[in-house]
């Protein structure tokens, strides 16, 4: 696969993994804490989990860490697109940066409240940041 083409895919699948990430956090915080009044203990009457926990604490921020990963995520694949030469270190220094912002982004999003953007967004940024990081251009 030409370099080219490799950073088109990298910038897509990490675009995408950032929106379904962002997407993944907008929803948990729709449905766990909006729509159901009890936070993640709506199922026993908003009192809390099974063991009548309080419903809002560690668990009920977790969303903003997947928010925050989505965006970041999103922008790095952007800046993948904008700034494929980041100057005068050529291509490998930009895929380099931006796909290990890409990948480790991911990762910290499996720990947000929509684990990943529902598993498919982290799984996509993993794959997009890595594949920005194989990329080896000639010369």
């Amino acid at each position: 696969m030409s370099e080219t083409r490799k950073l088109t895919t990298a910038i897509i699948i990490s675009l995408v993994a950032g929106i379904l990430i962002i997407l993944g956090s907008i929803y948990t915080t729709m449905w766990g804490i909006g729509m159901m009044g009890g936070g993640y203990g709506w199922m026993m009457g908003g009192l809390g989990g099974m063991m009548g926990q309080p419903a809002y604490g560690a668990m009920a921020g977790t969303w903003i860490l997947g928010l925050i990963s989505g965006i970041i995520v999103l922008i790095s694949a952007i800046m993948l697109k904008i700034r494929p030469g980041e100057g005068t270190q050529g291509l490998r220094a930009c895929c380099i940066m931006w796909g290990t912002m890409i990948l480790v982004f991911s990762i910290v999003s499996l720990f947000g409240g929509s684990m990943g953007g529902f598993l498919v967004g982290a799984i996509l940024g993993i794959i997009g940041g890595a594949l920005a990081l194989s990329i080896r251009p000639k010369g």
